[in-house]
C-alpha cells in the first residue's frame, strides 16, 4: 500500500471514529481537517449547538434533512484557525460545507459515503465551485467495501 493511501485510510478511520459521537438520529458524520504541512488542524462531528438539546425522533425524521444539527465540517472549522488544505469527511459534503471548506483553503476533499439525496441544482452548483477552484473531490473506497 502506498504511503498516501495509508494516510487516507488512517485519517478516514479517525473521521469514522469521530462520527460515532454525532448526536443526529438520522446520520452520524465525522470530519478531520489537515494543515498544509499534513498535520491535523481540527476534527469534528455533527450535532446540536453547545447547550441545545440533541436530536430526537421528532426533530430528526428519516428521509428528511436534519435542520437541528451543525455539520461535522462546520464544527471542525469552528475549532481551528489558519489555512486548511485537506478535509476527510465520512459523508460527501453538502454545498454549504463545500463553500466553507474552500473558503478556508481546502483543495482536496476525501469522503467515504456519497451524498445520495442531493438535489440536482445543488450538485451542479457545488461542481461548478469545485471546478472553479480546482478542488480534488475523491471518494475513498475501502478494500472491505469493494
Amino acid at each position: 500500500m502506498s504511503r498516501s493511501l495509508l494516510k487516507d485510510e488512517v485519517f478516514m478511520n479517525m473521521a469514522l471514529e469521530l462520527s460515532r459521537l454525532g448526536t443526529c438520529c438520522r446520520l452520524k458524520v465525522g470530519s478531520v481537517l489537515l494543515r498544509p504541512d499534513g498535520g491535523i488542524a481540527s476534527a469534528g462531528y455533527n450535532g446540536a449547538l453547545p447547550g441545545m438539546p440533541h436530536c430526537t425522533p421528532e426533530t430528526c425524521k428519516p428521509g428528511q434533512r436534519c435542520l437541528h444539527t451543525s455539520h461535522a465540517e462546520e464544527n471542525a472549522l469552528s475549532f481551528c484557525d489558519g489555512h486548511i488544505t485537506t478535509a476527510y469527511v465520512t459523508h460527501e459534503p453538502c454545498l454549504t460545507c463545500a463553500r466553507s471548506l474552500i473558503r478556508r483553503g481546502v483543495r482536496r476533499v476525501v469522503y467515504q459515503h456519497p451524498y445520495a439525496s442531493i438535489a440536482e441544482q445543488e450538485r451542479a452548483e457545488r461542481q461548478a465551485i469545485l471546478d472553479h477552484f480546482g478542488v480534488a473531490w475523491e471518494q475513498l473506497v475501502r478494500e472491505d467495501q469493494a
